[in-house]
């Protein structure tokens, strides 16, 4: 045996900890699917949810092209959070595939096809550790500031974003 070779412990934190996001596509983009996946962001931030992120599986999975991940505090946030994103995404015509996780409010999963929204309480993201399992997938943070910009407008015409300013 050589040297050289990783142990499974230095090969996993190598293939979890240190892998590039592969550079293939670029979020924001102009598909359906990532315009789903921003608008179910903005409809998570009207209950406060918190710790966003978009993690891009296009061409890494066969399951969907976008995680929509969120965190909220509370049970009673988390089925908040999930029944609205529910509730505004059939407005437009979009009707979860699968829901799970409503009973309990550890975490929510609705999944749009091409877009699966994750809502966790903060023990169930630490011990699911998705960002982690996907670590080579693009990744964007969002904040609310990320709506107003003209392009997210240009987007989502029918969404009034609030900028804080007068």
């Amino acid at each position: 045996m050589s040297d050289d070779k990783l142990t499974p412990e230095e090969t996993s934190a190598e293939t979890t900890e240190n892998r590039e996001p592969s550079p293939e596509f670029e979020m924001p983009d102009t598909g359906v699917a990532y315009a789903l996946a921003e608008r179910a962001v903005w409809h998570i931030l009207e209950k406060k949810g918190d710790d966003l992120v978009i993690l891009d599986l296009r061409g890494r999975s066969d399951v969907c092209d976008f995680f929509v991940l969120a965190s909220a505090p509370s049970d009673v946030q988390v089925r908040a959070i999930a029944k609205n994103v529910q509730d505004q995404l059939v407005t437009v015509g979009q009707k979860a595939r699968g829901i799970e996780g409503m009973q309990e409010g550890r975490w929510a999963l609705l999944d749009y096809f091409d877009v699966v929204v994750h809502i966790f309480q903060a023990e169930a993201r630490e011990y699911f550790q998705i960002e982690r399992l996907w670590g080579d997938a693009g990744r964007l943070d969002l904040e609310p500031g990320w709506f107003a910009s003209d392009e997210v407008t240009v987007r989502h015409p029918d969404l009034k974003f609030i900028t804080g300013t007068a």
